[in-house]
């Protein structure tokens, strides 16, 4: 049996609600005249305008059985698959056929097909006016003798069935009409949109404490001064470096970039894909405060801060020349330089210098205990993780229903009385399992076992590199792996 959808581009639906589709129905296949990313589809070759597209479902593009299922239909349980071809009895007058969850057997969808194949157009025009309309008007005459799901399994509608909650033992739930599943608002509705676990920068903060890291900005002199440099953790605010070395984080501040004109975060993913820290959605960690906040602060003099509440013994600055020694950047560097409480060095030195010292190689720097501003950088209460219930802001970031955050207690506390959030659980304040380490720190770990790793490498191969080393570490007797 193929599970199938019909996706015409126009109308109110799009390529999201048919992923939302098929994360409820695993094997889902879409006719369609657009790309759906993660969802096996098929070329619509008809021109049908609306729900008439349904009709290709019945056409030469799919073999075998079918189990038609209408984009706006919530499915919790796929139904045992019938003997015979069984179509919805009409919610609202039994004696007219639904088209919005239909399973049709490879001989009634032959028969159907040849019937509206010989005049699409003229079928088109008598089956305008109820009861006759639509698709479900054609299929009338056609599919009569079909089962009924109502008759067989919990098959139920949202305007008829679930206005005070869904039934226990609902498989199927038909949202004919408005609104539409994912403006419900009801909590048993699977979310639009599912995207990754948004993070809280707090999570970095000392993560890399004692190291070295190197932020690169735009400047044209950016790979000149990055042949000086020697560094353990590399930052590229707005993608800045990233062909030069491999990026263990990326940090923005803009939501567009102006030059690519383009989306910020949709031009950083297509250069790497290190960790994004930025106070906008598209972030991997999301920065809730920064020197200044809520003002926007250039990308460059943040990631300075940034390195710094890391844990940098250092903080080299390469490619970051204040715009040419424009006046009013050399300020915002003088304004950040009181919030930054470990050495700055200027790589190549420039305007930049005005600020902080030029940077050399042959400098050391010791780590010492971390400034005492860094324990209210975490924070004052616990960190929690949440999941919308509705669309809302959190910081400067928008959520929709269902996306999942981790964030401070207070910032959400009048979305939770409010309802707008629900809280997951506690995030305890303990270390990161070793799946969850960042490229740079993996680096690090790989250090404290005896492994100096030079050069670029993915977090994957990095990960390969420190399960091997532990593994051969525990073979040993505990004592440290060899290269």
């Amino acid at each position: 049996m193929i599970k199938a959808c019909v996706l015409r581009s126009g109308g109110d639906f799009g390529p999201e609600h048919v992923r939302w589709l098929a994360r409820q129905v695993p094997g889902l296949v879409c006719l369609t005249d657009t790309p759906v990313k993660g969802v096996d589809c098929v070329a619509l070759e008809h021109d049908w305008p609306g729900w008439w597209a349904k009709m290709e479902m019945f056409g030469p593009s799919l073999q075998g059985d079918v189990l038609m299922i209408d984009l706006d239909t919530v499915v919790r349980e796929l139904p045992a698959q019938p003997a015979r071809t069984t179509v919805l009895r009409d919610f609202t007058q039994p004696d007219i056929i639904g088209s919005g969850f239909m399973y049709v057997t490879a001989r009634d969808r032959a028969r159907v097909w040849e019937v509206w194949l010989s005049d699409p157009a003229a079928h088109m025009a008598t089956n305008q006016r109820w009861p006759k309309w639509g698709d479900q008007g054609f299929l009338m005459d056609h599919l009569a003798d079909a089962a009924r799901w109502q008759d067989s399994e919990p098959v139920y509608s949202f305007k008829a069935h679930c206005q005070r909650g869904v039934p226990r033992d609902a498989k199927v739930v038909c949202f004919h009409g408005k609104p539409r599943p994912w403006a419900s608002d009801a909590a048993w509705v699977p979310p639009l949109q599912v995207g990754p676990l948004l993070h809280d920068f707090r999570e970095l903060i000392l993560a890399h404490q004692g190291k070295r890291i190197c932020v690169m900005g735009g400047s044209a002199r950016l790979a000149q001064d990055l042949e000086g440099v020697e560094a353990d953790v590399y930052i590229s605010t707005n993608g800045h470096g990233a062909h030069l070395r491999r990026p263990d984080y990326l940090l923005a501040m803009d939501e567009r970039n102006s030059r690519e004109q383009m989306p910020m975060g949709d031009w950083l993913r297509g250069l790497s894909d290190a960790p994004i820290i930025s106070p906008h959605r598209y972030a991997t960690y999301r920065l809730g405060h920064w020197p200044q906040c809520p003002r926007f602060v250039l990308s460059g003099m943040v990631a300075a801060w940034v390195a710094f509440a890391m844990g940098a013994s250092v903080v080299i600055l390469a490619g970051c020349d204040g715009y040419g020694g424009d006046a009013g950047y050399v300020e915002e560097a003088h304004k950040m330089a009181r919030d930054v409480f470990c050495p700055v060095r200027v790589a190549g030195n420039g305007p930049l210098g005005a600020v902080w010292p030029a940077y050399t190689r042959e400098e050391s720097f010791v780590s010492d205990s971390p400034h005492s501003s860094i324990e209210g950088l975490k924070g004052v209460d616990g960190r929690i993780r949440i999941r919308a219930r509705k669309p809302c802001t959190v910081g400067h970031v928008d959520l929709v229903k269902g996306d999942e955050a981790v964030v401070m207690r207070h910032e959400v506390a009048r979305l939770l009385k409010h309802k707008m959030v629900e809280e997951v659980e506690a995030v305890e304040e303990s270390e990161k399992s070793e799946g969850d380490l960042t490229a740079a720190q993996l680096k690090e770990k790989l250090t404290e076992l005896g492994i100096e790793f030079k050069g670029n490498a993915s977090k994957a191969v990095l990960q390969g590199l420190y399960d091997e080393a532990v593994a051969a570490r525990g073979e040993a007797g505990d004592e440290p792996a060899a290269e």
